[in-house]
C-alpha cells in the first residue's frame, strides 16, 4: 500500500517566488537526496498553485508531494532526517526559503 505526504508550503518573507522555487526544487531536493540515500521517496515533486477559492489570507506558495511504498519507508526517512546533524542541516536551510511556522503537512495512508 502507498503512503503519501502532502506539504503546504509558504515562502519566507522577503524572497521572490522564483528564489523560493529555486531553493525548494534544487538545493533542498538535492540536500534531501544526499541525506536520505536509499530512503529517498519513490516519488517527490513540488507544484506551485494559484489560489482559486478560499480566504485571501490562506495562501500557499507550493505543494510538496512525497510517495513511499509503505509507512515503514516513510518512517525510515523520518529516522534518517531526524538525527541531530541532519535535522540541524535541513532546518537551517528551511529557514532560508520557507516560512516554517506556516507549513502544514498531511499524511494519507492507504492502509487506514
Amino acid at each position: 500500500m502507498v503512503f503519501r505526504v502532502y506539504l503546504l508550503a509558504v515562502k519566507a518573507p522577503g524572497i521572490s517566488l522564483e528564489e523560493f522555487k529555486e531553493q525548494w526544487d534544487h538545493h533542498h531536493l538535492n540536500m534531501l537526496k544526499e541525506i536520505a540515500g536509499d530512503a529517498y521517496p519513490q516519488t517527490h515533486y513540488h507544484r506551485y498553485p494559484t489560489q482559486a477559492k478560499g480566504p485571501a489570507d490562506t495562501k500557499y506558495d507550493g505543494i510538496g508531494y512525497l510517495e513511499f511504498k509503505d509507512k515503514a519507508a516513510f518512517l525510515k526517512l523520518t529516522e534518517i532526517t531526524g538525527t541531530p546533524e541532519n535535522k540541524a542541516k535541513l532546518e537551517a536551510h528551511d529557514k532560508t526559503f520557507l516560512d516554517v511556522d506556516k507549513i502544514q503537512m498531511y499524511i494519507v495512508d492507504d492502509e487506514q
